[in-house]
């Protein structure tokens, strides 16, 4: 994050706190104001204060031990209006800014808390989720799914300009077994009825024929197996690149039936795209880079015809293949091409793939082909790489076994979240509540984790889950209902004569923190940063819920005060929750 930039575009004041600290420090210290904001840390226990300054990096400059600077600058700085006490601890400077006023900004927050301009209309393509064609969506797709739909929602948040890109598995060696399998075996009827599950069916008869496991993800090395039924494949696919009539309308029925059953699920979890395209589209493109490359003499072409780049010149038997032995482009000839033309067309200013960790390589050399080819927008790629999703004993398998389908995972989480809505004797959507309490166990965990899934837990009302911040809403907005008449949002409070108890200050603050944390999580493309800060926030609520009465307060004054704070955090919760693409409720 850029200190000016982030500031300067936001229209609101409740970070003016954080800034005059800053703006005083810059001063005091003559360290840069971006360098600043980075040191700064919110102290572990409320009672040394709302921020604090580590002395640590002056200690070289100032021959003085840190603890000694703090003690100077806890004499030397001056309070103000909005910072009412400045003290040391050890090394640390601690600030403790007026609650009061803090107070007055956070009861002003409407439905655009935590937007900013920061991302002036900046480009991001966000290229996610990428099914393959033929192949039902597995819960190997979730995890992209939802964190790139995430990342739309926060850079949108941010007022980037986010373009979402389904880069659809269009063509590749599991096309070739496809077309195959649809010629020699395919069922009419059923393709009519139930397509996903037909043309799985289809590809699970050509890996018996073919003696290879069913797998979830890429066809990877298998281009370069010599196999009766794989060679078989090839060469349909040959067929297919080359224009054949007959191929391209299987192709094309294929297409239209995994549509189909992607849509559904795409529908179940409310995730949308600026643009679905395949892999097919990029393979002209995509040898033309190849080609270019070859007379650069920066790719070297194989005895039977392959081509490849040297990754490590200082070992040869690193080689990344560019382009197939019988002239068909592979994955990285089409993701050549597409990345060159989607810089044509959107000029982007960042362009991140999420995809698993286990990909790091193939986008590392993908990044590094580009570079060394004279593209400048290069160094504007970045891989977002995740984890798995385990789901131990839980195993929901389709026939063969060895594929957890995604869509089975998504009707089981709803139908077992309307079972504990009608066990609690509770309100709720249970579609809402289950797609939820799947998106938040996902995004909870930082990308690069694995995810340990259980139903269970995923749809506790208590603890760390999606029901519990859709219940902690669903318990403020019924406050709010019941206050309807009581006309709280009418008419000033004079917070000045307003005494706070400590549950209002923590929830005051933790509400405070909602706008940096949305920076944060965009900066780093770490949803996790907001789906903790959400159950951090809920959990501050819910003491205050227990300790504050609100509509039965000591006073009007201290209701009004309460209801506007209450109505504070339901608008930060929904914001919060927004951009984790959970839906919340009125009633639980």
């Amino acid at each position: 994050m850029i200190y000016n930039q982030f500031y300067k575009s936001h229209n609101s004041n409740y970070l003016m706190f954080k800034e005059q600290i800053i703006s005083i420090l810059a001063k005091e210290t003559r360290l840069r104001k971006e360098e600043l904001n980075n040191l700064i840390e919110i102290p572990p226990n409320p009672e040394l204060g709302d921020y604090s300054f580590p002395c640590f990096i002056l200690s070289k400059r100032e021959k003085k031990a840190p603890n000694i600077i703090a003690e100077h600058f806890a004499k030397q700085i001056k309070p103000t209006k909005n910072i009412e006490k400045i003290t040391s601890a050890g090394p640390y400077l601690n600030f403790f800014i007026n609650k009061k006023a803090l107070a007055e900004n956070i009861l002003k927050i409407n439905s655009n808390f935590g937007k900013s301009n920061i991302g002036k209309k900046h480009k991001i393509v966000i290229d996610f989720s990428a099914p393959n064609i033929g192949k039902p969506m597995h819960i190997g797709h979730i995890r992209s799914t939802i964190l790139g739909d995430s990342l739309m929602r926060i850079y949108d948040f941010l007022n980037y300009n986010p373009i979402g890109i389904n880069y659809l598995g269009d063509t590749g060696l599991h096309i070739g077994k496809l077309i195959i399998a649809y010629e020699l075996w395919l069922d009419k009827k059923a393709i009519k009825k139930s397509p996903v599950e037909e043309l799985l069916r289809l590809y699970v008869k050509f890996c018996e024929h073919e003696k290879s496991e069913v797998s979830e993800g890429a066809d990877a090395d298998e281009e370069f197996t010599n196999n009766e039924w794989t060679n078989k494949a090839k060469e349909k696919l040959k067929l297919l690149e080359l224009g054949d009539k007959k191929t391209h309308e299987i192709w094309q029925e294929i297409h239209e039936a995994s549509g189909k059953g992607f849509d559904k699920v795409y529908s179940l979890l409310n995730v949308n795209f600026t643009e679905t395209t395949g892999q097919s589209k990029f393979s002209v493109k995509g040898k033309e880079i190849v080609m270019n490359a070859l007379k650069k003499a920066i790719a070297k072409r194989e005895e039977d015809g392959a081509v490849y780049v040297q990754i490590d010149k200082n070992n040869p038997e690193l080689k990344k293949y560019i382009l197939r032995s019988n002239q068909t482009a592979s994955y990285i000839t089409q993701d050549l091409g597409a990345a060159v033309e989607r810089n044509k067309k959107y000029k982007f200013d960042k362009m991140i793939y999420v995809t698993d960790f286990r990909q790091e390589g193939h986008f590392s050399a993908l990044f590094n082909i580009l570079k060394t080819l004279g593209y400048d927008f290069s160094d504007k790629l970045f891989h977002l790489g995740f984890g798995t999703v385990k789901f131990g004993n839980e195993i929901i398998a389709s026939r063969t076994g060895k594929i957890i389908l995604l869509e089975d995972v998504l009707n089981k989480t709803i139908e077992k979240a309307k079972q504990e809505i009608t066990k609690r004797k509770t309100k709720g959507n249970p579609e809402k509540v289950g797609v939820g309490a799947i998106k938040y166990i996902i995004l909870k965990n930082e990308p690069i984790k694995d995810v340990q899934f259980s139903w269970e837990q995923a749809l506790s009302f208590e603890g760390n889950t999606g029901p519990y911040l859709q219940y902690s809403y669903a318990r403020a907005s019924s406050i709010i209902k019941k206050a309807k008449n009581k006309n709280f949002n009418k008419g000033k409070l004079n917070i000045s004569k307003y005494n706070l108890a400590k549950e209002e200050i923590a929830l005051i603050k933790k509400i405070s923190d909602f706008p940096e944390i949305v920076i944060q999580a965009g900066d780093k493309m770490n949803p996790s940063l907001l789906a903790n800060y959400s159950h951090e926030l809920a959990q501050v609520f819910n003491e205050f819920y227990h300790n504050c009465p609100v509509i039965n307060a000591d006073n009007k004054e201290q209701e009004a005060f309460r209801l506007k704070l209450v109505d504070a955090f339901r608008t930060t919760l929904k914001n919060a929750l927004h951009l984790l693409g959970i839906e919340v409720m009125d009633e639980m």
